[in-house]
C-alpha cells in the first residue's frame, strides 16, 4: 500500500516514468525495497521517515512546504498546529546523524519549509 502511495505521487511529480531510486553521491534512496543506505551502510528507517525523505530528496535543492508535505503524507490540509511533519524531520535528521559519513542535510528554512541538500551550502534555486 506504501508503495502504492508511493508510486502515486512520483506520476503527479512528473509525466516521467516514476523513479524507483534516487543516489546522491553515498546516499542511496531505493523505494521499491523501502531502504537507504550511505556508503553502502543501511539506514534504518520506519515508513514515514522513509517517505519523508523520499519526497525531499525527489526535490533535492528545493524547498518543501510543511503544507505539501502534510497533504502528500498524511492526505489532510495543514490546520497550522499539526506537528507530526516536524516529528518526522527531527527523527530521520537524527538517523542520518548516525550514519557513517553524512553529507546530506534536512535542513529547516524557517518560514517555508525543508530543504534536502548535500551540504550547509546548497540553497534554493
Amino acid at each position: 500500500m506504501l508503495l502504492a502511495r508511493i508510486k502515486a505521487l512520483l506520476r503527479r511529480a512528473s509525466d516521467e516514468e516514476p523513479k524507483l531510486q534516487l543516489v546522491f553521491d553515498s546516499l542511496v534512496l531505493n523505494a521499491t525495497a523501502q531502504s537507504v543506505t550511505i556508503d553502502q551502510q543501511p539506514v534504518n528507517l520506519n515508513a514515514n521517515e522513509f517517505d519523508v525523505l523520499w519526497l525531499l530528496a525527489l526535490k533535492a535543492g528545493t524547498i518543501v512546504s510543511r503544507i505539501d508535505l502534510t497533504y502528500q503524507l498524511r492526505g489532510i490540509e495543514y490546520d497550522g498546529l499539526d506537528r507530526s511533519i516536524d516529528n518526522r524531520i527531527s527523527r530521520l535528521r537524527n538517523k542520518l546523524n548516525k550514519a557513517p559519513k553524512q553529507p546530506f542535510k534536512v535542513r529547516t528554512i524557517r518560514g517555508k519549509g525543508y530543504l534536502f541538500c548535500r551540504d550547509d551550502n546548497t540553497l534554493e534555486s
